[in-house]
């Protein structure tokens, strides 16, 4: 009879925030541990390792880590569960799964490791490749991001052109957010992250969603609006940053409703209601001006 063999990935959390004054559970990835986290997922991707079960710990650089690695990786991240057994640093039960992904902070890891009788030397973002039967386990293979590429394939993990970011971050959605009034219709425009322009919500489409079900988390999330998306894009247009060309699909939403301050989750964005014509003069990129024409 032959021995069911799990392949187990274990992925140290990336590198944390600096000077982090907070709750330790709650420290964030710094932008080392972001990188760390993506090159790991798209070499991941590479290698079709598309793990079919995502366990975290409940601490937020590894429940961070692990969805930059899957998105990275060209998956969705939204089946991420975080585990109260991995959090004890006991090891969860996985039943029926051929490739599971556990993601904790490297002291958690290394534990991990020791109880199956397996040592070794582990930093921030490192991904540990193990075959595990009911009797035995042993690394096949130890991944350290610092040894991996700085640029990332595109279109896909095995696509010809290098580029700054994920391959993901260059397909992106927005939407305009309008209502109607005896006026005319009104659009609704919101101030940058920065406080410096005028947006409408704008953002890289998730790996897993389509560009509307992407527009309309964005609406939610940097307007504090819900509303229709419309069933087809007003347009689409490009723009140039991280060092390549990113595409935009845009989508009309007529807002149904303006969310509470306290579930509008950027509620430090400025956000106005002005007329078509007048946000089409406002807004920072101009390439929206003829699609809200066209609402």
């Amino acid at each position: 009879m032959t021995k069911k063999t799990l392949e187990m990935l274990l992925l140290c959390a990336g590198a944390g925030a600096k000077d982090w004054d907070g709750a330790k559970r709650l420290r964030p990835l710094r932008t080392k541990g972001k990188r760390q986290a993506q090159k790991v997922g798209a070499w991941m991707g590479q290698h079709g390792l598309r793990p079919l079960k995502t366990l975290t710990t409940t601490d937020e650089r590894a429940m961070a880590t692990a969805q930059k690695a899957l998105k990275a990786g060209g998956w969705s991240a939204q089946g991420v569960v975080q585990s109260p057994d991995l959090t004890k640093g006991v090891m969860p039960t996985v039943v029926d799964k051929d490739r599971v992904l556990l993601v904790a902070p490297k002291k958690t890891v290394s534990g991990l490791l020791s109880a199956l009788g397996v040592q070794e030397n582990l930093s921030p973002g490192v991904l540990v490749r193990l075959e595990k039967t009911h009797a035995s386990a042993e690394i096949s293979q130890v991944i350290d991001p610092q040894d991996l590429p700085d640029l990332f394939p595109y279109p896909g993990p095995d696509g010809p052109e290098r580029r700054e970011r994920p391959a993901y971050y260059y397909t992106q959605s927005a939407v305009i957010p309008f209502r109607r009034t005896p006026e005319g219709k009104e659009v609704l425009i919101t101030g940058s992250s920065s406080g410096r322009h005028w947006v409408v919500p704008k953002g890289i489409v998730d790996p897993g969603l389509s560009p509307a079900e992407s527009a309309r988390v964005e609406a939610r999330e940097e307007a504090g609006v819900e509303g229709n998306v419309g069933a087809g894009p007003l347009g689409t247009f490009t723009y140039e940053k991280w060092g390549a060309t990113c595409r935009v699909e845009v989508y009309g939403m007529e807002v149904t409703r303006i969310l509470p301050a306290d579930a509008w989750e950027e509620i430090h964005r400025q956000r106005t209601w002005v007329s078509a014509e007048t946000a089409a003069a406002m807004l920072y990129q101009k390439a929206f001006g003829p699609l809200i024409a066209q609402l």
